[in-house]
């Protein structure tokens, strides 16, 4: 479906207004704002006290929060609200100490998230955390697709003493969401609608045709060659010529074109959510249905590029009678993604993506030919242009239906509960891809006609993911005389996964439109592939809490899980935990000590072993087979089958061993609220290849023998109060840090090299070496002086005045690695690592009477990294063009510049170094909201209860010390757009109305 809003005048007004005001800084942020939605006339941000009954949703349960003894951050639904942002990773992205999210693209429909909890877990992969939604596992995909509006609360759980009753799965913490429900009392409608504008942040400048030809004539008069353009061209060009015929083979010299970038890209392009949601009920049966819609247009002005999202959902609480009570939650997700089509190539990423020719094509390119047909020719020649508008498409559809019911028998004997849970989640997907031949011309008389996407191909891809979760428990409360309260949980957990795809493919199609695969009669070309992988769970967990008059708190879980993912004898593994809590503040001598100004005081300490199943395959423990057509016998080659790996027979779960210490504190009528933890982790059998002669042939298996240490600490502080009867507002802030360091990998992770170094023992993953610079050889003295460069360049290379100087640390009169190890690395130096170092949160929240007002600021004060090639590497090959920004290179007169000098193929210039490993921390204002309620008296006359109108502003701002690259690149995607899609800033427009 595609979709081309029409976008009335009048938001399109305010919303440039509000673009201009903003266009001097980028930035992003998220929000916290006061409860708008429930009497956002009155928006409560007082510093009226917390009940001491406040609740936390954990582990297959709640858990009142005075009474916790682990560490666990909550996300409310506030931070959701009317945020102009296509996921809620983004919108949850700084809002709670030790969650990283990430993202690499803007991408409409996938933009590269990554969510961590307290940093790395492993080396073996990426440990992502454990989602649970409404009690049932779910997935990251099915997370980030839900509604915002439909969530009620998030929980974080963070140490092994929260997570453990999740076993081989919670190595990487555990995020439980809660969707709302409805309360008893008349049906209420609520409608949002959010209009959103965006438009990308840190697209680079390209040079005019001038200044691009005497660049690269530079660059290769450096470098001792002749130069690429002639005084002719240059002559054209400065005259604005067009097209000029060569007589010498007819074909056409090109000047002087239109811009590729202004030509397939928009300055500015929408994003439109709607929401309708129902609620209410009676004391037997409550209720929420909610239906929502968003539209997203992306940053292609041709070809497609497209993103819709459609949910629903409905809730429902019965209680049956006095002792059963049912919750059904039923939910539905349709997505819709048309991307343009790339060749093949890809739309961002390395190689010969449509970003990367965007900037690495010359600008006197042109992409028509006077008569109308594409221009194609010549090195680095533009052809994404054809693609995108006549290529072929590339579309996915994807639906997701969540269903899950709770039978709950109550008071079976006093304080016993018994609760049955069945949950079943289906993906269904389908890709289609087709690239469409289309024909260009080399010039007005060429012999042949040229085509991309030749042969045209059709392919379809359908995938089924198929997960099932029943879940059996049984609650026991006991209060005993004297203040001894006991909370006993024990259950039963069976989990199925299954995950299948079909997938067809063709060429030589008689059409070159309307695509099937029935089209063509090319036997030979056709492929088809079909796969189904499967695995189960099974697993024992309990609880035990114990506290006396809610001052002394003890908690231990136990889990045991059986994976068929692994061999027989080693399927079952135990997962501990314990911690321990000190209401301090409720003992009766602290009164007279604080004076009533301290109110709550708690340390607590926690330990566990949790897993993690990351480097597991399905079926590692078996012999697997696989097919090959490499063997010639007699006419031809013959299809056979072959063992691919050997298997895996002592492979066991990652077991990751976890202690926390932290205090939680409030102070003054628990206006001043605030945590701190330290943790540490320790992955003692962490999965490792196993070192085997090559003469084996085919791969080796893995093995727990790796050992991760990880370390850090988290810290949020809060302020809420109001001022006169009118005012109120709150102030919140964290911040988190994570190290860690891979001591042992099998004893084969001693080598290193230039640039980032995943896997050496000793040191962070992800660390960094480099060469010392010390500026450039600014006269042919210093030229003379300088060590050999040949080891670094491995070639008889010679640096040359306005070149960079490296430090020749062993003294040896070379520049070389040594042997590359970490007891030998000759001249390469450490420069740290790239992993996130204290990443922090700021959120403001006021209101004064009708009107309220918040902002959010978020950042990583601490990363280095290396920008992408393209953007620090003008002429590093003859298609990687520059920009306006790389303008400020060496010259006699600019002897400091932020280049070195122009020098065609100048690898010598760019080896990964001190220079090029710059500064990423950054601050970002995520989201700023202003919002106005209309008064009851306004609304009096009207079928209305509320209604609140607002501007919102998501990644308006952005501070950062990245230097010359400030403005080209971003500090969450060093890359930058030449190898990824931009992100946007976004000006919304939107109310909300109770009826």
């Amino acid at each position: 479906m595609r979709i081309h809003p029409s976008v009335p005048s009048g938001y399109l007004k305010v919303a440039i207004a509000f673009f201009l005001c903003t266009s001097g800084a980028q930035m992003t942020m998220a929000q916290q704002t006061p409860n708008r939605k429930e009497n956002a006339s009155k928006a409560d941000t007082t510093a009226k006290a917390k009940t001491i009954d406040e609740v936390v949703v954990v582990g297959y349960g709640k858990q009142k929060k005075t009474n916790l003894t682990t560490a666990v951050s909550t996300i409310d639904s506030k931070m959701l609200e009317d945020r102009p942002s296509p996921t809620i990773a983004n919108m949850i992205q700084g809002a709670a100490p030790g969650l990283t999210v990430t993202r690499s693209s803007g991408k409409v429909g996938g933009q590269g998230l990554n969510l961590q909890i307290r940093g790395v877990t492993s080396a073996s992969g990426s440990v992502n955390p454990l989602y649970v939604i409404d009690g049932v596992v779910s997935s990251e995909s099915t997370f980030v697709s839900l509604n915002p509006d439909d969530i009620d609360n998030i929980s974080i759980l963070k140490d092994g003493g929260a997570t453990a009753i999740y076993g081989a799965q919670s190595a990487g913490g555990v995020i439980l969401v809660t969707t709302k429900r409805g309360k008893s009392g008349k049906a209420r409608i609520s409608f949002s609608s959010n209009m959103g504008f965006q438009r990308p942040m840190n697209l680079p400048k390209r040079l005019t045709l001038i200044e691009e030809m005497e660049y690269m004539n530079l660059a290769r008069k450096n470098a001792g060659l002749a130069p690429e353009y002639k005084d002719d061209d240059l002559a054209y060009a400065r005259q604005g010529t067009e097209f000029v015929l060569d007589p010498t083979n007819n074909l056409w010299r090109t000047y002087n074109q239109q811009d590729f970038i202004k030509a397939t890209l928009r300055d500015v392009y929408t994003l439109i959510n709607n929401n309708v949601q129902v609620s209410g009920g009676n004391e037997k049966v409550t209720y929420m249905a909610s239906i929502g819609n968003m539209q997203q247009n992306g940053i292609f002005k041709v070809g497609e590029d497209l993103f819709s999202r459609w949910n629903a959902r409905i809730n429902v609480s019965a209680k049956v009678n006095d002792y059963l009570k049912l919750d059904i939650n039923s939910a539905y997700t349709s997505q819709a993604t048309d991307n343009p089509q790339d060749g093949g190539n890809g739309l961002e990423g390395g190689g010969n993506s449509i970003f990367r020719q965007m900037y690495n094509s010359r600008s006197r390119f042109p992409i028509f030919n006077p008569d109308g047909s594409y221009y194609i020719s010549g090195t680095s020649s533009y052809f994404g242009y054809a693609l995108l508008k006549d290529g072929g498409f590339n579309r996915d559809r994807k639906e997701n239906f969540f269903n899950n019911i709770t039978a709950t028998i109550t008071n079976l004997a006093k304080g016993l509960d018994f609760k049955l849970v069945y949950g079943r989640e289906t993906t269904d997907q389908e890709n289609k891809n087709f690239r469409r031949t289309v024909s260009y011309f080399a010039g007005p008389t060429a012999s042949s006609i040229k085509k991309l996407n030749d042969p045209n191909n059709y392919s379809v891809t359908n995938y089924k993911t198929v997960t099932e979760n029943f879940q059996g428990m049984v609650d026991y409360d006991l209060k005993l005389t004297g203040g001894h309260n006991f909370h006993l949980l024990g259950g039963y957990q069976l989990q199925k996964y299954r995950y299948s795809y079909l997938q067809a493919s063709t060429k030589n199609l008689f059409v070159n439109d309307n695509p099937s695969l029935g089209f063509t009669s090319d036997a030979i070309n056709k492929s088809n592939a079909e796969g189904v992988s499967s695995d189960i769970m099974q697993s024992y967990f309990g609880r035990f809490n114990y506290n006396y008059k809610e001052k002394y708190l003890f908690e231990a879980t136990i889990r045991s899980d059986e994976s068929s993912r692994l061999t027989d004898g080693d399927r079952i593994k135990i997962f501990p935990s314990f911690s321990l809590g000190w209401n301090i503040a409720k003992e009766t001598w602290f009164d007279k000590i604080s004076g009533n100004v301290l109110n709550e005081f708690k340390p607590r300490v926690s330990w566990a072993k949790v897993g993690s199943n990351v480097g597991i395959g399905y079926y590692d423990y078996i012999a697997q087979l696989s097919t090959g057509t490499s063997l010639v016998l007699g006419n031809g080659r013959q299809t056979y089958v072959y063992q691919n790996s050997l298997p895996a027979m002592l492979l066991g779960w990652e077991t990751v061993e976890t202690r926390n210490l932290g205090i939680d504190f409030s102070l003054f009528n628990r206006k001043l609220t605030g945590t701190f933890d330290y943790y540490n982790k320790y992955n003692n059998n962490m999965l490792v290849p196993v070192s085997l002669p090559a003469t084996i042939g085919i791969s080796t298996p893995k093995q727990n023998a790796g050992r991760l240490k990880v370390w850090g600490w988290e810290a949020t502080l809060g302020y809420k109060d109001k001022i006169g009867k009118d005012f109120g507002y709150s102030i919140t802030a964290n911040v988190s840090d994570s190290q860690n360091k891979l001591l042992w990998y099998g004893g084969s992770s001693n080598s290193i090299s230039a640039g980032v170094n995943t896997l050496v023992e000793g040191y962070a993953l992800n660390s960094v070496w480099g060469y010392k610079t010390d500026g450039y050889f600014q006269n042919q003295s210093d030229v003379d002086k300088a060590p050999s460069y040949k080891k670094l360049l491995n070639k008889a290379g010679v640096p040359g005045i306005g070149d960079v100087r490296y430090v020749d640390i062993d003294g040896n009169g070379e520049i070389s690695s040594g042997k590359g190890t970490v007891a030998d690395h000759g001249d390469l130096v450490y420069l740290g690592d790239t992993n996130p170092r204290y990443q922090f949160g700021f959120n403001v929240a006021m209101n004064y009477k009708n009107i309220d007002f918040s902002f959010f600021i978020q950042g990583i004060a601490k990363r280095r990294f290396k920008p992408g090639n393209e953007l620090m590497q003008p002429a590093i090959q003859p298609w990687n063009l520059p920009m306006t920004f790389q303008m400020d290179y060496w010259t006699p007169d600019n002897p400091n510049a932020a280049f070195p000098r122009p020098y065609l193929s100048g690898d010598h210039n760019f080896v990964n170094s001190d220079k090029w490993f710059i500064n990423g921390a950054y601050a970002r204002l995520k989201n700023v909201q202003l919002g106005y309620s209309l008064s009851k008296e306004a609304l009096k006359n009207m079928p209305i209860s509320r209604m609140r109108i607002y501007i919102s502003g998501e990644d308006l701002l952005t501070f950062s010390k990245l230097g010359v690259f400030k403005g080209t690149i971003d500090p969450e995607q060093p890359q930058g757009v030449v190898g990824g899609y931009p992100f946007a800033q976004t000006v919304s427009l939107g109310v909300n109305i109770d009826f």
